[in-house]
């Protein structure tokens, strides 16, 4: 635990070794899915919603939500950990993709096979910025 006076909000950041951010083991937020293997997402226009993926996930996703507002989608395991898609939701899956209720995640292996498939809910959100 850091205490108040071990804190020096006046002092120089200093960059880490590699001159890149690093997420602290402990921290509730994985790398997102994209740095972490291929992925992609697809979205029918009737709300149908998949993401295909080809490493097996550092732990299993609960559940899905998507931000309208910030055009993110982030999966959630059941330890509470958050995981961004990573890439960009385009235009023309934003609008069908915010009647979806459920995400198919589906993993596939090097040779395009399916390994598994776990369907999530998928909370949809949108404040209206």
């Amino acid at each position: 635990m850091i205490l108040d006076d071990e804190v020096d909000i006046l002092a120089k950041n200093k960059p880490n070794q590699q001159g890149k951010y690093v997420i602290s083991p402990d921290a509730p937020v994985l790398p997102s899915l994209a740095s972490y293997c291929e992925c992609e997402l697809v979205v029918k226009d009737n709300g149908s919603t998949a993401v295909f993926y080809g490493k097996q996930l550092p732990e299993e996703i609960h559940w899905a939500e998507y931000d309208i507002d910030l055009s993110m989608l982030t999966l959630v395991t059941w330890s509470g950990k958050v995981m961004g898609l990573g890439m960009k939701i385009h235009k023309p899956f934003r609008k069908y993709l915010r009647t979806a209720q459920e995400i198919a995640l589906i993993h596939m292996d090097e040779t395009d096979t399916v390994v598994s498939i776990y369907p999530a809910k998928l909370v949809v959100r949108h404040i209206g910025f």
